[in-house]
């Protein structure tokens, strides 16, 4: 019979130590559980938080956005642009020139290097006058597209495209990401 009471015993132990460890496990996975809800409502609770926010700044961030959109488009349209020369003087017409006597064409040739020098220097003054135009609106756009992307910075949005896509519908998942994308 001791045999059976020390079985028994064994026995009781191991089913003892079993439903502890179930209990262990299943107390586990109840943590786990009520973590990841925890964690779902935290995440719910932001998202609103941030459709909130963007509802306020709406406004603000579409007129920034579409600022500094403009703004590209006229860098890009900008950089697309080339110097149109001046209309170059007409050589003298050799069918012409052939009726003219030997002196008469020397000084036709002349008038016409003489009319290329003008041309010459006219033209590179206004190409630099058109280049440093250029020049100056470029530093205008670069500026003004700065002072939008500085402008979203403050509003809380970065210069991607996506977070100012986000930002001006106001996505509560869109948010979520492209903040979680921004702080990681």
């Amino acid at each position: 019979m001791g045999q059976r009471t020390g079985a028994g015993l064994v026995a009781a132990t191991l089913l003892g130590l079993l439903l502890v460890g179930c209990n262990g496990a299943e107390r586990d996975r109840r943590a786990e559980v009520e973590r990841q809800r925890a964690a779902a409502v935290e995440r719910l609770q932001q998202q609103g938080a941030l459709v909130s926010r963007c509802r306020r700044q709406q406004a603000a961030v579409s007129q920034q956005v579409q600022s500094l959109t403009s703004y590209s488009s006229d860098l890009g349209r900008l950089s697309q642009r080339s110097y149109v020369p001046l209309p170059r003087p007409a050589a003298p017409d050799p069918m012409v020139l052939a009726r003219f006597t030997r002196d008469d064409q020397e000084l036709e040739q002349e008038r016409y290097q003489q009319a290329l020098a003008r041309w010459r220097k006219a033209d590179g003054a206004e190409q630099q006058r058109w280049e440093a135009g250029q020049e100056a609106r470029r530093q205008e756009l670069t500026a003004r597209q700065y002072e939008a992307r500085q402008a979203l910075a403050k509003l809380g949005v970065a210069a991607t495209p996506a977070a100012q896509s986000a930002w001006s519908r106001c996505d509560g998942p869109a948010l979520m990401a492209v903040t979680q994308a921004t702080t990681s």
